[in-house]
C-alpha cells in the first residue's frame, strides 16, 4: 500500500456513500478494505439505501452502517422534514472525509452537509445539477467502459495516495443465517459438505434474465451427468417466483426450491458452502464471487468488463454481439433481451463441465 507515512492517520472518521443496489454496494467493499488499510486507526461508516444492509452489515472494516432515511410513506413536507433531519444526523458525525461512490446528486449532497474538510467524488461532467463539481475538493474522471466496476471505484481511493493491495469482494453473515441455512438444506437431505449447485436464474430486472426451458435443461444436466442437487433461488417477489415455478415444472428432474426463502445473509451462507453457482448479472451473482464459490454468469445486455464475476475462476456467456452490451431493457423495449434468449443450452452444458469436471 503506497501511502507517506506522515498520511496514515490524518483521516480518523470516513464515510463511504453508496446509494445504490445490492450488487454496488458489494463492489464497493475493496474500496472499504483499502481505506482500513491505509488509516488503521479510524472509524469507517458506509451510508446505503434501505434494503441494501445486509450486503455490508457484519463487514470487520466497517463501524457503523448508516441507512438512508427517505422519508418514504409520508407527504410531501414530512418527507422533506425527515430528509433534513437525517442530513443534520450525518452531519453531527463529524466526518472528516466522505468518498461519494453512487456518483449522484443526492450524495454530494449528503457529502457537502457533513462538512468533511475532504470530500472525493466522480467528476460528474455536466450530469447532475448544475455546480455539482463544486461539492467536493478532489474529483476522479468517470472512465466508465473501460475497466471493471470494482477498480472504477477503486480511483477514489488511488486519489488519496493509495495503491490497494487487496481488490477482493467481502460478504459476511450472521451465526443465525448459517444456522437457518443449514436447517433449510437439511430438510432436504444436504449438508453444507455435501456437494451442491445452486441457480439464482433471475434478477430485479427481468430482461437480464434467460428463458425458463434452458435453466430447466440446466437442472436436468446437473442430475443425469453429475448426480448432484440443484437448490433454486430467488427473491421473494411474484415475479421471480413465477418465474421459478415454471423452471420447476419445466425440469424432469425437479430442483429444491428455496425460492423467496432466504435472506441475503442466508443466501451467502447457501452460496459460499455450494460447488458452483449459476445465474445471471445480478446481486447473487457479485456474491458468489465475493465468497470464492465458482461463477457460471449468463450476460446480455449488461457489460461483462463492467459488471462480471470479479476474480478468477469464472466463466462469462455471452453472445459477440456488435448490439451488446446496449444496456436496455430488452430489444425494442420489450424486456426481453435477444442476446440471452439464443444462448444455447449446450453453451452452458459446456461451462458446467469445464467447472465441475466432465464425467466423460
Amino acid at each position: 500500500m503506497i501511502l507517506p507515512y506522515e498520511m496514515r492517520n490524518s483521516y480518523t472518521n470516513i464515510l463511504a456513500i453508496i446509494l445504490k443496489h445490492i450488487g454496488d454496494v458489494l463492489v464497493t467493499t475493496p474500496v472499504l478494505t483499502a481505506l482500513k488499510g491505509a488509516y488503521p486507526d479510524s472509524r469507517i461508516s458506509i451510508l446505503v439505501n434501505p434494503g441494501t444492509e445486509e450486503a455490508i452489515a457484519e463487514n470487520p472494516v466497517v463501524d457503523e452502517v448508516l441507512v438512508l432515511d427517505r422519508g418514504s410513506g409520508y407527504g410531501v413536507f414530512k418527507k422533506a422534514w425527515h430528509q433534513v433531519q437525517f442530513a443534520l444526523k450525518v452531519r453531527r458525525k463529524k466526518f472528516d472525509l466522505v468518498l461519494e461512490l453512487s456518483a449522484g446528486d443526492r450524495g454530494a449532497i449528503l457529502g457537502l452537509i457533513s462538512g468533511a474538510r475532504e470530500r472525493v467524488g466522480f467528476d460528474p461532467k455536466n450530469r447532475g445539477f448544475w455546480g455539482r463539481r463544486y461539492f467536493f475538493t478532489k474529483l476522479v474522471d468517470k472512465d466508465t467502459g473501460t475497466q471493471h466496476m470494482v477498480d472504477y471505484n477503486l480511483a477514489l481511493v488511488r486519489a488519496l495516495g493509495i495503491e490497494p493491495s487487496d481488490k477482493r469482494l467481502s460478504f459476511c453473515w450472521t451465526k443465525e443465517s448459517e444456522t437457518r441455512c443449514r436447517r433449510l438444506l437439511l430438510n432436504h437431505g444436504i449438508r453444507f459438505d455435501d456437494p451442491y449447485v445452486v441457480l439464482h436464474p433471475t434478477s430485479r430486472w427481468m430482461f437480464k434474465t434467460w428463458n425458463a426451458s434452458g435453466y430447466a435443461a440446466v437442472c436436468d444436466y446437473i442430475h443425469d451427468q453429475y448426480r448432484i442437487p440443484v437448490v433454486l433461488s430467488c427473491a421473494p417477489n411474484q415475479v421471480e417466483l413465477k418465474f421459478t415455478n415454471r423452471i420447476i415444472r419445466l425440469a424432469s428432474h425437479k430442483p429444491i426450491s428455496l425460492a423467496g426463502q432466504l435472506s441475503i445473509k442466508e443466501l451467502g451462507c447457501l452460496v459460499a458452502h455450494a460447488s458452483l453457482f449459476v445465474g445471471v448479472d445480478s446481486a447473487p451473482m457479485h456474491i458468489a464471487a465475493a465468497v470464492n464459490t465458482p461463477v457460471i454468469a449468463l450476460f446480455g445486455p449488461s457489460g461483462e468488463h463492467m459488471w462480471g464475476p470479479w476474480g478468477d475462476g469464472h466463466i462469462v456467456i455471452k453472445k459477440d454481439w456488435d448490439c451488446r452490451p446496449c444496456g436496455r431493457d430488452g430489444c425494442g423495449g420489450r424486456k426481453v433481451s435477444r442476446c440471452l434468449e439464443e444462448i444455447e443450452p449446450k453453451e452452458v452444458f459446456e461451462a458446467i463441465d469445464h467447472q465441475l469436471g466432465s464425467k466423460g
